[in-house]
């Protein structure tokens, strides 16, 4: 019996094992041709793919040729088309068609044996916290909204079951993603990242109403949701690597586009609309007198911006009719 020399594993792009070969003589072939050491089942692969040798002067150095395809073979991001050759670094993935191809050669030295993992308490600790300050978030929310002690205690039940449904719905459809592009579930780490999305999109809301309150930069508070979208592209981004964890950076550079491309255009659309570009006509958030660091407005200046403010609305009112008998 042959000893074997080496192991060709092929994986599919989501890391998946599909097949492997034992490597008992040089050179080996790959494709989808029978006549090949490693057969692969992907229609971007040419019957024979790859020719692989190992050097006799260079017994720690693998040469790839690459046989006559449309598509080439990546390495380190690098495409080698048909004829070439190239060095094949040990522990490198080779790509192919829609396969990454690993060699492990007989003499490369084996990683240590790894403990087997232990019941995730710390994984558990952080889930359950988040869990309790998106409850204790929730609470503190409702609290400063209601009016009266009887109705606050009364749509609390439902306040919560709403809110754990849409919590645990948005993680469950990002875990089924995961299911089908990665082969695990990972519902917990969803759970967290949506925990932490309501938690910052809360922070946010709650940070720019204060400041615009404090400094009176209305524009804080009018434009939040600028904020808040930033937020909701972290956390979409984060569901996103889980569930393709290999393609991160693709990933970011996608999210990123879609937020400096979106936000302009909802802007866009909302003058369209309402001739302006926010969607609050006035800020909504007070608190405490204490916490203004704004000077105070005199009173006639106050009522001189009223003034203004109500010619501005005047106009704006004469405007509008005219579109209307315009259209009649």
């Amino acid at each position: 019996m042959m000893p074997t020399l080496a192991l060709l594993e092929a994986f599919d792009r989501h890391g998946a094992l599909l097949t492997r070969a034992p490597v008992t003589r040089w050179p080996v072939t790959v494709g989808r041709s029978l006549d090949c050491d490693l057969v692969l089942d992907d229609p971007f692969v040419a019957p024979t793919h790859l020719r692989i040798d190992r050097l006799v002067d260079a017994p720690r150095t693998v040469s790839v040729e690459v046989q006559q395809t449309l598509n080439g073979a990546l390495l380190h991001r690098k495409r080698h088309g048909s004829g070439q050759r190239f060095d094949w670094p040990d522990g490198a993935a080779l790509e192919i068609g829609r396969t990454r191809i690993a060699l492990r050669l007989a003499d490369a030295a084996i990683a240590s044996e790894q403990a087997l993992p232990r019941f995730p308490w710390r994984t558990l600790t952080a889930t359950a916290a988040l869990m309790a300050l998106v409850v204790a978030a929730l609470l503190i929310s409702e609290w400063l909204k209601a009016d009266d002690a009887s109705k606050y205690l009364k749509s609390l039940p439902g306040t919560l079951l709403s809110v754990g449904l849409a919590v645990g719905g948005w993680s469950g459809l990002w875990a089924i993603a995961n299911k089908v592009f990665d082969g695990h579930l990972q519902f917990w780490r969803h759970m967290r990242i949506a925990c932490a999305l309501y938690l910052g999109a809360e922070a946010v809301h709650v940070a720019a109403s204060l400041a615009a309150f404090a400094f009176s930069w209305e524009a804080l508070s009018r434009f939040d949701f600028v904020l808040f979208t930033l937020v909701l592209a972290a956390a979409v981004y984060a569901h996103l690597a889980a569930v393709l964890p290999r393609r991160r950076t693709g990933l970011a550079w996608t999210v990123g586009a879609v937020v400096v491309l979106g936000i302009p255009a909802w802007l866009g659309a909302q003058w369209l609309n309402h001739m302006r570009l926010s969607n609050e006509l006035y800020m909504s958030g007070l608190f405490p007198p204490s916490l203004r660091v704004a000077p105070t407005v005199p009173v006639s200046q106050f009522l001189q911006d009223a003034e203004a403010l109500r010619g501005q609305l005047d106009h704006r009112l004469h405007a509008d009719g005219d579109t209307e008998d315009d259209e009649e």
